[in-house]
Formats: structure tokens, C-alpha cells, sequence
């Protein structure tokens, strides 16, 4: 009785989400196919060309191989494996024109060291790699990190349980400071991982992600220190989502909605988040239904895509709109 009822508010919920109608008008485009496709790759944007590193491929291999996309011609070039170990799940992020890369996962779950510390500085410039100084502990599968002013922060990552520790990368110092947000005091879920934030008007936002079941909390890190509730994120619960930040708005995209047992539900929705009011809207409906995927911005243009769909098949295109 207790599972039947379970799926009835699922069937509900999900046709109450299916009469939503989008507040915009979309008209998608898609990139030329990645060469080699993946999911739960780590992606990032430095002077309007895009970088994925590592990831999973359609065999299930673990890559360690760096691409990038140039939108201006449509073009992917392979700029050949990395010194870091292959994973999935990697963390990066960008400051001053160098990307910041690792963590991640890579054997056995059973095992810490298969939970990646290392973290390095990537130079696209000079094509140049640096290691820094570890993370501080092994909670590291698929872990959230934005950027602020000087410094990164990265948390909620995975190591055979959940957690919810933060820490503050120092980049001139190259050093990392674990900050207590306090974040069960306000009510959010005291550990999870598998979320989403990014940075958007000098503002650093994260949420969703899973702990026993999908998440839909959304909150504000402030004064590099604390946590500020801000508007849930509406429709199903998600985790394995993406977003990526234009100007003046966030854009969350697809994932999946987990309420337990053995199967999930992979979305296909975009929701937009402004800062300014606190507000969401249901934007636009994704060409597929996608999790383990990425979303980035490069000019006006929003794009989403890799990843994986509800059969688990590999996709290998980016999907674009312009703001």
C-alpha cells in the first residue's frame, strides 16, 4: 500500500509539471558532435571557447583527456590527455583567465584514495598544468564550486556517505579554509551532494543534489561565511542537474528526480532564477531529457547539453538559445 501510494503522487506531480507552460519562446539550436562523447564531465568558459575534461564515455571507460569548443566556427579540438588521473565528476571552475580542476572519482567504491583530492591550474594560454595544494578531505565525488572574489569555494561532495562541508580556496596563498555555513541550522538538509550553483551578479548561489532522496533547496552564500534560505527551486526535486549564470539570471537545467526505490525520473525542464526578486520562472523544455550534463554561457547564448538520458545513452551534443 505504502508503495502504491508513493506512485501516485509521483504520477500526479509529474502531470501537474507536464500542463506547466513555458514563459518564453526557445528556438534551440545544436552544435557539430562532440568527437568523443561523454557524461559527469567537468566544463568550463575562458575567452568565449569552451573546456571539458574527463568525464564517462559510452563504453563506461573514465577519461582524462581535455577538449574545446569554439562556438565562432563550430569546431571541437582535442588537446590530448592531461596529467590528472582519469574520473568522472570533476569539479572546475575559472579566475582571471586560468581554470581550476580536479577531485572527482575513479575505482573502487569501497576505497578513499578512489575519492580524488588533487587540485590544479590549468593555463590555456600556455597550455601549461600547475598542481596546487589537495582538498582537504575525500568528499569529492561530484562536489559544487563557484567562484568569488580571489578565492573558490567547493563543498557537498560524496565519499561512501554525505556530507556538507565547505571550503574557501585561497588562490595567491594556494590554500584551503573550511568554512562552517551553519547550514542545518536553517533548516536545509544537513549534508547531500549531486547539486548545482554557480555565480551570478557578484552573488554565489547552490542546491538541489540528493541526500536519500532528490532536493529541490536553494540558498545564497554570504559574506563568504553563511547560508541565506532563498526561493525553492520549483517542479520535481532534482539532482544531477546543471546551470550556468548569464548577466542578470541563472538558468538550472534538466537532472533527475530520485524519491527512492530503484529508478528515477530524468527531467527535461530549465528554470530561470533572478537574483533581483527572488524568483523563478519555467523557461523552456530541453530537446531531450538530460542529467550528468553541463550548461555554460558564452555571449548571449546559453548552451546545455553532453550527459546522459533515462536509458543512460551518452549524448553528444550541446544545445543552444540565445537570452
Amino acid at each position: 500500500m505504502k508503495g502504491e501510494r508513493f506512485f501516485i503522487v509521483l504520477f500526479i506531480l509529474f502531470t501537474l509539471v507536464a500542463c506547466e507552460r513555458p514563459e518564453m519562446e526557445v528556438t534551440w539550436h545544436e552544435s557539430a558532435a562532440m568527437p568523443v562523447p561523454r557524461a559527469c564531465a567537468a566544463s568550463f568558459v575562458i575567452n568565449d571557447q569552451a573546456y571539458f575534461f574527463a568525464g564517462r564515455d559510452s563504453k563506461g571507460q573514465h577519461l582524462n583527456d581535455l577538449w574545446r569548443y569554439t562556438p565562432a566556427t563550430d569546431t571541437w579540438d582535442n588537446l590530448g590527455t592531461t596529467p590528472l588521473d582519469p574520473r568522472v565528476n570533476p569539479t572546475a571552475c575559472v579566475h582571471n583567465g586560468k581554470a581550476y580542476i580536479g577531485l572527482g572519482f575513479h575505482g573502487k567504491y569501497s576505497q578513499d584514495s578512489t575519492y580524488l583530492r588533487d587540485w590544479w591550474e590549468y593555463t590555456p594560454a600556455t597550455d601549461s598544468w600547475k598542481r596546487l595544494a589537495d582538498y582537504p578531505n575525500h568528499y569529492t565525488d561530484d562536489a559544487t564550486a563557484f567562484t568569488g572574489e580571489g578565492e573558490l569555494y567547493v563543498g557537498y561532495g560524496f565519499c561512501w556517505n554525505y556530507r556538507r562541508d565547505m571550503f574557501r580556496y585561497d588562490i595567491t596563498n594556494d590554500r584551503w579554509d573550511s568554512i562552517d555555513v551553519n547550514v542545518a541550522f536553517h533548516g536545509y538538509p544537513t549534508r547531500s551532494f549531486g547539486g548545482t550553483g554557480c555565480s551570478c551578479q557578484g552573488r554565489h548561489f547552490m542546491g538541489t543534489g540528493y541526500y536519500r532522496h532528490s532536493l529541490n533547496w536553494w540558498a545564497e552564500l554570504v559574506d563568504g561565511s553563511k547560508w541565506e534560505k532563498r526561493a525553492q527551486v520549483p517542479g520535481p526535486t532534482r539532482t544531477l542537474a546543471a546551470s550556468a549564470a548569464t548577466k542578470n539570471y541563472i538558468y538550472l537545467a534538466g537532472g533527475m528526480h530520485y524519491g527512492g526505490g530503484s529508478s528515477g525520473e530524468v527531467l527535461q525542464d530549465i528554470r530561470r532564477y533572478d537574483p533581483q526578486s527572488d524568483r523563478w520562472q519555467y523557461v523552456a523544455v530541453l530537446p531531450k531529457r538530460l542529467c550528468n550534463h553541463t550548461a555554460f554561457v558564452i555571449g548571449q547564448r546559453v548552451y546545455i547539453g553532453l550527459g546522459e538520458n533515462e536509458e543512460w545513452q551518452i549524448n553528444n551534443t550541446l544545445y543552444w538559445f540565445e537570452e
